[in-house]
C-alpha cells in the first residue's frame, strides 16, 4: 500500500479564524474519509460544499456516526464518503483505523482520500500518528507483501549471533505475516497541513527508528511520496 502525502495550503482568513472554508479534491480517489464534525467551519463542511451534497443529510450522518463511535459509510454521496467519528482516547484509534481500511475494502475502494490531518490549529499528535503509520503498514494488496530488514555486514557478527538474528527476522516475518490484513486500498492520498510537515516528518522518523537490528516493524510494506497542490480554487 502507497501513501502520498499532499500538501494543503490555506488562505489567510482560514489559518487566523480557524475556520476551513476551500477544499481541493483529490480527482484519481474513488473514496474520501473524514472525521465527522459538522460543527461550523470544517474540513467536512467544506467538502460538502465543494461537491454540492446536502448538508442537512451530512449533519445528520455525521451525528449518527458520533454516537454510535463507529465508522459509516454513505454511499448517497459521490465520490463515497467514509465518515469517522471524532474522538480524544487514543486506544480507540487503533480500532477506528483497522475499521476504516475494512469499511474501504468493503465498498473495494482502490485509492482513498485521508482528509483528517488536512487542516489542524495544533501540532500534530506524535503518538497517534505513529499509531496510524503502524496500522497502516499492517495492510497488504492482495497477496503481495514486502519486508525489509537490515542486513548486518559479514564478518560484523560470529557464525551463532548470525543464526540467532536469522531465527529473529524468521519470528518476525511469520508474525507479520499472520498480523497482516488484507484491503482493496492501493494507495492512501493523505492531506497534511503545510504548516505541520515537521511534526509529521518527526512522528515519522521516530516510527523508523523503532526497530532493532533485524529491520523495520509494521511499516515495511509501505511507499511514501510527497506532493504538493494549493487548497483554493484558481
Amino acid at each position: 500500500m502507497k501513501i502520498e502525502f499532499r500538501e494543503v495550503t490555506h488562505q489567510f482568513d482560514e489559518t487566523h479564524m480557524g475556520h476551513k472554508i476551500f477544499f481541493h479534491p483529490c480527482y484519481e480517489t474513488d473514496t474520501i474519509s473524514a472525521t465527522a464534525n459538522t460543527g461550523g467551519f470544517t474540513p467536512l463542511t467544506a467538502i460538502a460544499r465543494y461537491f454540492g451534497w446536502d448538508s442537512k443529510f451530512i449533519h445528520k450522518a455525521s451525528e449518527e456516526c458520533n454516537a454510535r463511535n463507529e465508522v459509516a459509510i454513505v454511499t448517497q454521496v459521490e465520490p463515497t464518503l467514509i465518515l469517522v467519528p471524532k474522538t480524544r482516547e487514543k486506544e480507540k484509534v487503533r480500532f477506528l483505523i483497522n475499521d476504516l481500511l475494512d469499511a474501504a475494502s468493503e465498498i473495494g475502494s482502490k485509492i482513498l482520500h485521508f482528509t483528517h490531518f488536512g487542516f489542524t490549529q495544533t501540532e500534530y499528535p506524535e503518538n497517534e500518528l505513529q499509531m496510524i503509520l503502524n496500522e497502516f503498514g499492517h495492510y497488504t494488496v492482495g497477496s503481495a507483501d514486502g519486508f525489509g530488514f537490515v542486513t548486518p555486514r559479514r564478518g560484523y557478527f560470529t557464525a551463532q549471533e548470525r543464526a540467532r538474528d536469522q531465527r529473529k527476522m524468521e519470528e518476525i516475518k511469520r508474525e507479520l505475516a499472520e498480523s497482516r490484513r488484507e484491503t482493496t486500498v492501493k494507495k492512501i492520498v493523505w492531506d497534511y497541513d503545510f504548516r505541520r510537515w515537521s511534526s509529521l516528518k518527526k512522528a515519522w522518523r521516530r516510527l523508523k527508528n523503532r526497530q532493532d537490528s533485524v529491520g523495520y516493524i509494521g511499516s515495511s510494506n509501505l511507499v511514501f511520496t510527497q506532493t504538493k497542490y494549493l487548497a483554493w480554487p484558481e
